[in-house]
């Protein structure tokens, strides 16, 4: 059941209904007279001044207002007239006059409390009412907090049956003395989490000698707030004291429209610390050449000598090795440790250089900084080497470089490494690519050609040994290599033209007319194996690596699995035998396939027709 249906509609009511009328309270009514609503402006009599059993109130005649609205008026108007005391805690109040709905200005926003009352001893006193809802919008805390006036919350629920107004209400504090007593609004607010807790928990005398930075803190929460930009937040953050930055670090986790700004909060905290860790190592400046720390994995670090530079032609970013550095890039620290650091935020408490590693820390400083001369030298030379036919740029000793002829560009190479800062090498790298690039547009059309694709096929037609053709580049040459029976018997360097490959070919061809020749009866017996009647047997040549014949023989019938059933015929000079003897010994190998397929668990058994 709704606890209003026990409410009363009205307790008090207007005497008429202009700006001069007055509130009067129902006890102090004549039922003879017509009032008026003051919330919905209706008029409204008296009615049960006089029972014992139902508490008198007002009854509407005209006009409808709801019973919430008339309790918060009740509440605002009649609760805190002149005179009207309350007890706060165990303190005793007398209202002097009050403000409704005042808007109170502060940089985080304007406040406008239910009830702004003035004590008659010169306290300000905010009060907020509810009957159902509390008022749940982030960052009153923050408002209260600039104010610095204490609040108390007004339970409507709680005053519906005290309308006796012999009876002094006593409230309880919401904020006081820059303390938030309610839990469940602590938990909730993130200012007063974070900002107004810093602020807390600092002493009088500390309040004094950090002001800049109290206030600092508030202008990062209005920029919070006001969703200012990204450069605005960052540089605010930037200039903090490391312990706040941690905070506003957290604070930008937690709030979900900047939360997209926590990894470069986290940077700016930590190249603020490395910064400071830098100061204190008394290097020598060099905005190029600095002291820092390279992220690993995880919250493992790596500390070196950090070379960053910019010119026309280069860009250089590198950490170098402690004590290590000319001219090699680190891979590993061996003189000075790693750093794992206890949080994702770096701390420079958790940072120990002893005097060994500082010494080294400046040879290796001294060394970066001869390294950081020649590059500015070495990007003269490019200057120079460019004279208007290349485009150069280098990063990190990798190098792209564009070709420039008729004001078009084509791109030469992209993110070579070459390891030298030297203008021959480079020029070297930049001819060999430029006839690679010749070579492949040759191999291109070459691929595509009728001479080329002809000779393949016509080398396709020597069907009792293997004809394999090859054409492909190494780093500076065209190869052209044929293979008979996987031999190489043709190795040469082919030039990008086609009459140079029509020549190489026809001494290809040649070359396998003159090995049918040499081997022409060897030739013929294994023609014979491969087209017997039976289509049992296959044969073929290869060559050993003293250039031997050998004769594999083997049997189609099945693939053995288990044991092998191929023979293999060795013939150190092959062109004297003749051919008996030649088939004796190819008879003793098929024997011998015979005998490895029994092996196998097959017996072969010859059938005359």
């Amino acid at each position: 059941m709704d606890i209003f249906e026990y409410l009363p509609q009205l307790i008090v009511a207007y005497d008429g209904n202009d700006e001069f009328a007055n509130l009067i309270h129902v006890k102090k009514t004549n039922k003879d007279i017509d009032y008026f609503c003051p919330c919905c402006g209706g008029i409204v009599k008296p009615m049960a001044l006089d029972s014992t059993k139902e508490q008198s109130h007002y009854y509407h005649i005209t006009g409808k207002c709801t019973k919430e609205s008339q309790l918060h008026f009740f509440c605002k108007n009649w609760l805190f007239e002149k005179g009207s005391k309350f007890y706060l805690e165990d303190i005793l109040y007398e209202v002097d006059f009050i403000d409704i709905e005042k808007i109170w200005n502060t940089p985080f926003g304007d406040y406008k409390p239910d009830i702004s009352v003035y004590t008659t001893t010169g306290e300000i006193i905010y009060f907020e009412m509810f009957f159902a809802n509390r008022k749940t919008e982030d960052d009153y805390f923050c408002k209260w907090d600039y104010l610095k006036n204490d609040v108390v919350e007004v339970d409507i629920k709680e005053y519906m049956f005290k309308t006796d107004e012999n009876i002094i209400p006593s409230f309880t504090y919401l904020f006081h003395n820059r303390v938030c007593f309610s839990k469940p609004y602590i938990k909730r607010d993130l200012y007063a989490n974070t900002i107004a807790r810093i602020k807390h928990e600092l002493t009088r005398q500390k309040v004094l000698n950090y002001k800049a930075r109290i206030e600092q803190l508030d202008w990062f929460w209005q920029k919070i707030r006001n969703s200012k930009s990204r450069e605005e937040i960052l540089n605010t953050i930037a200039n903090m004291e490391y312990d706040d930055m941690v905070s506003c670090y957290d604070i930008i986790k937690r709030k979900q429209c900047v939360s997209y700004l926590k990894n470069d909060v986290l940077d700016v905290i930590n190249k603020k610390v490395i910064s400071e860790i830098r100061s204190s190592l008394d290097l020598p400046y060099d905005e190029n050449v600095y002291f820092d720390l390279r992220h690993v994995k995880g919250r493992t670090y790596e500390a070196g000598i950090r070379l960053n530079l910019k010119t026309e032609h280069i860009i250089y970013n590198k950490l170098f090795e402690v004590g290590k550095a000319r001219y090699r890039t680190i891979n590993r620290l061996v003189d000075f440790p790693k750093i794992v650091f206890s949080k994702n935020i770096l701390n420079k408490n958790e940072i120990a250089i002893s005097d060994k590693d500082i010494a080294q820390l400046k040879e290796t400083y001294s060394d970066v900084c001869n390294l950081k001369e020649n590059l500015l030298k070495y990007d003269k030379s490019l200057s120079n080497f460019e004279n208007n036919i290349y485009r150069i740029r280098m990063n990190n000793d990798l190098y792209t470089v564009l070709s420039i002829f008729n004001s078009n560009t084509e791109l030469l190479f992209e993110n070579k490494y070459i390891s030298s800062l030297d203008i021959d090498k480079l020029s070297e790298e930049i001819k060999l690519k430029i006839s690679e690039n010749k070579n492949d547009k040759f191999l291109k059309d070459l691929f595509s050609s009728n001479d080329y694709n002809n000779f393949i096929q016509e080398i396709k037609t020597y069907k009792n040994f293997n004809v394999d053709v090859e054409i492909n580049k190494s780093k500076k040459y065209i190869r052209f290599r044929m293979y008979i029976a996987r031999k190489c018997f043709y190795d040469e360097k082919l030039d990008n033209n086609l009459d140079d490959f029509n020549k190489k070919k026809n001494d290809c061809i040649l070359l396998i007319q003159n090995f049918m020749e040499k081997y022409y009866t060897i030739l013929y017996l294994v023609k014979r194996i491969n087209n017997c009647k039976n289509n049992f047997w296959e044969s073929d040549i290869s060559f050993d690596f003293f250039g031997d014949i050998i004769i594999k023989i083997d049997q189609k019938y099945f693939t053995p699995k288990r044991h092998l059933t191929f023979e293999k015929i060795y013939f150190d000079d092959i062109l004297t035998l003749t051919e008996k003897e030649i088939i004796s010994q190819l008879e003793k190998a098929m024997y011998k396939v015979i005998k490895n397929m029994e092996r196998c668990g097959c017996r072969v058994m010859e059938v005359n027709d």
